[in-house]
């Protein structure tokens, strides 16, 4: 298959044109051409172009064993005028008999050239691309060395780049925050209470030497100092290992966000007829009333002072809105009543991460011991008990 003859020449093109003039003239000004008619005889046929006879120029496969360079066919019909008129410029031939025409490149590569190929760009745009042949690709190297010039930021962009640096170190400070409180508040104040536990335990050993308590009638302390610890709590719900301290008031601190839970102040002391009603937080901080929903009937809630063990029993539940404050008064519910019964009254934030209500357990002394008694059964070998007594 032929080259289309409309195509412009290459660069690569012309220099082989340019290269095989050069050789062509040199061979004549070496030997003439009388030298070459010598060589083949006076009756001898003039060799053709590109022959292994012709003088000058290396053969393909000759006797010297030489080859001669690859020479692009030309991309035009006037390509055989052009070089037979740079031949005869050069005067190489004109004495070695008539041209012939030069061989067309074929799809097929033949046993002695090697297949080119051929793009459809021009050659003014293949050299604007760096794919000169002449220098070796060195425009191209040159042109893909070179590094691209940032552009300056706009004021948008730049703005628009601040504020999502901005929103992205924000983000990270939120999840800081989230981690600390979910995790490390619990952390700190489980170690808090368990060292202010042990701190009242020991102080109530060395109060041991007190008036027996009447078995049949739960004793009654005077309220302490406010932010002032004067209980424990057991919960065997809870787990085995659960207890928290009691304190005086219901301020977030020092109270419900290192000492456990707390006792309102307007309500009735552990043991006193009316209601005995503590608070505590649901999540975080150690969330000491976490599990106040997985309460049942029946279930147990042990309060140790340093006078006895005050045992309520839990019977029902309640949710109620924030400033329904009738929960704490002596018979819940009733403010204008007193009452007779010793209720116990545990108050904590609902649903879970939201203060939107409150969650409300009902319980009722069942059981009181004096402390030279001992414990109940329900926390005699409990975990709990025997860690804060050093028994564990």
């Amino acid at each position: 298959m032929n080259v289309p003859s409309d195509q412009p020449l290459t660069r690569r093109e012309r220099r082989e044109r340019e290269r095989a003039a050069e050789q062509a003239a040199a061979a004549r000004q070496a030997g003439g051409p009388g030298q070459s008619r010598a060589q083949d005889g006076p009756a001898g046929p003039a060799p053709a172009y590109g022959s292994a006879a012709a003088p000058g120029i290396p053969g393909n496969g000759g006797a010297n064993g030489t080859r001669r360079p690859l020479v692009k066919p030309a991309a035009r019909e006037g390509s055989t005028a052009q070089h037979s008129a740079a031949s005869r410029s050069a005067g190489s031939y004109a004495a070695s008999g008539p041209v012939t025409e030069p061989m067309r490149f074929s799809a097929e590569p033949g046993p002695d050239t090697a297949p080119v190929r051929r793009t459809s760009e021009s050659a003014p745009a293949a050299a604007a691309a760096g794919s000169g042949t002449g220098n070796g690709g060195k425009n191209r190297g040159k042109k893909g060395a070179a590094a691209p010039q940032r552009q300056p930021l706009g004021p948008v962009r730049a703005t628009v780049r601040t504020f999502g640096e901005l929103c992205i170190t924000a983000g990270l400070i939120l999840i800081l925050f989230v981690v600390w409180q979910l995790w490390w508040t619990d952390i700190d104040a489980n170690r808090d209470n368990r060292q202010l536990a042990q701190e009242l335990t020991q102080e109530w050993d060395r109060d041991a030497d007190r008036p027996p308590a009447d078995p049949d009638t739960p004793f009654v302390a005077e309220p302490v100092a406010e932010n002032s610890a004067f209980g424990l709590m057991y919960v065997p719900r809870f787990g085995d290992d659960y207890f928290r301290t009691i304190a005086e008031g219901v301020s977030m601190e020092p109270v419900l966000n290192r000492m456990g839970v707390g006792r309102y102040p307007t309500s009735a002391m552990p043991g006193e007829v009316g209601n005995f009603a503590v608070a505590g937080h649901r999540v975080t901080y150690g969330k000491p009333l976490n599990l106040i929903a997985e309460l049942r009937p029946g279930d147990e809630i042990v309060v140790q002072t340093a006078d006895g063990f005050y045992t309520y029993t839990f019977r029902n539940f309640d949710i109620v809105l924030p400033d329904e404050v009738e929960v704490l008064a002596p018979v819940p519910g009733m403010p204008d009543y007193q009452g007779k019964d010793r209720i116990m009254t545990l108050t904590a934030c609902n649903p879970m991460f939201s203060a939107r209500e409150r969650y409300i357990a009902y319980a009722e002394l069942t059981d009181w011991r004096p402390a030279e008694d001992g414990p109940p059964e329900s926390i005699a070998d409990s975990a709990a008990y025997a860690q804060n007594h050093g028994e564990g």
